[in-house]
């Protein structure tokens, strides 16, 4: 006998529905709320598009999650879909049906489809409780509210937002374009506004600018971000400076873009990677944030003792829980400013990455007691620093008691390279066996990673810790 169950039901009536369209669509209006979910389902894989657009029309839910489906954009989904739209907003409202609202076209993770399916298995008719969607501002109930993410990356949309937008600008009155998240890059310069202009600023979560910009796009961009009133997460990523920008002209711009900052009272995250100008100016930039930071990630940027003097002091940083600073050398900063901005997150402190950041045994000694009261700290990163075998011991024992880490990433000890600076891997897996027996003694880790600089050769790191491990062959073998 076979393990396979017979088809349902109800999923037979529906197949048998959908094989005269026709009737199909003329039956919307008679059908139970209940089966629109799986039903829509089913038109949605057969690729009904004139049912997708009755049903539409008739969607007795205010919420339609249709970015869950549409994994690749697919124009002709969206096409039918905005055409029930217009429809449903072209009649009467008298209509017993045509509730929906809100087109959510992210792919937000929302089980609407899964749990409407299983309740419908199940006969459990009462609609099942979801995960209310934040508005950020109250439209009248006549408009339709879009969500979205729009990733303008390329001078010109694919055809999928190409249409949305245009859809959009000409029904400007009806429909309101609430973008959550937004990717811009520099080759969107010269059309940025037309784009910006369509959204909803004010809806605004996220935001990511990218893309070697030079200072004259960013400052275009800026009276933009000062209107993004609920934006929680900003990334700034390859902003370049030309010789040709004065100095006058570089303390301008960092007061207008600095300026911005003020108008984001909600803003938590912030994350700048190759950023060129923060280099003596990142006080000028975390002094107009209006609320605490919870994250702060600052890569592959040069920055000044001045500026590390300024993190260590900064009042936005006093509820800080995720310390990023990777590739920043460190070399030249004093052992102070460092050691007082751990202390003063150590008690909120969930992430410290200090990967690459050129740290020594002065630096790492001076910060081993406020290291060691991060009882909070889940995540610790010290990849591709230069320490001894003796200060890594000394490491390894502060952080013994920190129970709530959940992953170590450390450095291969020096004494594991040889004077041309190649590891040998004998010798790491020795000292890292050393250092891993430490730990043990201490606490039971969880994830524990030691690993060599990446070999000048196939750019590999050399890996060792609990459950994970890896040989470079380039490296030599004692």
């Amino acid at each position: 006998m076979s393990d396979m169950s017979p088809p349902r039901l109800l999923h037979l009536a529906q197949k048998s529905l959908l094989g005269h369209e026709a009737l199909a669509i003329l039956s919307l209006d008679q059908l139970p709320r209940e089966m629109f979910p799986a039903l829509f389902l089913e038109a949605f894989n057969m690729r009904l598009l004139d049912t997708l657009k009755a049903m539409v029309r008739v969607w007795p839910f205010e919420f339609l999650p249709l970015g869950t489906l549409i994994k690749t954009y697919q124009v002709d989904i969206l096409k039918a879909v905005l055409d029930g739209l217009e429809m449903l907003y072209a009649q009467n409202s008298d209509s017993r049906r045509g509730k929906l609202h809100v087109l959510d076209l992210r792919d937000a993770g929302l089980n609407f489809w899964k749990v409407w399916a299983e309740c419908t298995d199940d006969v459990c008719f009462p609609e099942p409780k979801m995960r209310r969607q934040p508005v950020e501002h109250k439209q009248p109930k006549s408009a339709l509210k879009v969500i979205a993410n729009i990733y303008l990356t390329t001078a010109t949309p694919d055809e999928f937002l190409t249409h949305l937008l245009q859809w959009v600008k000409e029904r400007a009155s009806l429909v309101h374009l609430c973008c959550h998240q937004l990717k811009i890059s520099a080759s969107l310069i010269h059309s940025m506004s037309k784009f910006l202009d369509i959204l909803e600023l004010g809806c605004i979560q996220e935001v990511e600018v990218f893309c070697d910009w030079q200072l004259s796009a960013l400052a275009k961009f800026a009276p933009y971000l000062g209107r993004m009133s609920s934006l929680r997460k900003l990334s700034l990523a390859n902003i370049s400076v030309t010789s040709l920008v004065t100095i006058e002209e570089m303390m301008e711009f960092v007061s207008l873009f600095a300026s911005q900052f003020a108008k984001l009272p909600h803003l938590r995250s912030l994350h700048i990677r190759s950023f060129y100008f923060v280099f003596n100016h990142l006080d000028q930039v975390l002094r107009c944030l209006k609320s605490p930071l919870e994250t702060l990630s600052v890569i592959a940027c040069l920055l000044s003792e001045a500026d590390v003097c300024y993190l260590s002091q900064c009042p936005s940083l006093r509820e800080l829980k995720h310390l990023h600073l990777r590739r920043v050398p460190l070399t030249n900063i004093g052992l102070e400013p460092l050691q007082v901005l751990l202390e003063r997150v150590a008690a909120n402190l969930l992430t410290l990455d200090l990967m690459g950041c050129e740290i020594n045994d002065s630096h790492l000694n001076a910060i081993l007691p406020a290291l060691s009261q991060c009882y909070q700290l889940t995540t610790l990163s010290f990849y591709g620093n230069r320490i001894s075998m003796a200060m890594m011991e000394e490491l390894v024992e502060h952080t013994g008691n920190l129970s709530a880490l959940k992953v170590e990433l450390y450095p291969a000890p020096l004494e594991s390279y040889d004077t041309q600076g190649i590891a040998h891997g004998g010798r790491f897996s020795h000292l890292c066996r050393q250092l891993m027996g430490i730990l043990e003694r201490i606490r039971e880790p969880k994830k524990v990673v030691f690993s060599t600089d990446p070999c000048w050769k196939c750019a590999q790191r050399m890996l060792f810790g609990l459950n994970h491990s890896n040989q470079c062959h380039c490296y030599l073998l004692d």
